[in-house]
């Protein structure tokens, strides 16, 4: 997942604190997949609460 184009298409810069991995084109060893996995299922999750949010702030602001 690329967060710097969420920050991008957000406007809110906060999302780059959260990129893992700095280097995409360096490999990460195939002993921390899982966690890799794992850390993308929370970022995904928080991400969509987050545009969640947005979306509900902005109807309130109608």
């Amino acid at each position: 997942m690329d967060l710097a184009y969420v920050s991008d298409i957000t406007g809110n810069s906060d999302w780059n604190h959260v990129i893992v991995n700095r280097h995409p084109l360096a490999p990460n060893s195939p002993l921390n997949a899982a966690r890799d996995l794992f850390l993308q299922g929370i970022i995904a999750e928080y991400l969509y609460r987050y545009l969640e949010v947005q979306k509900e702030m902005r109807n309130v602001s109608k």
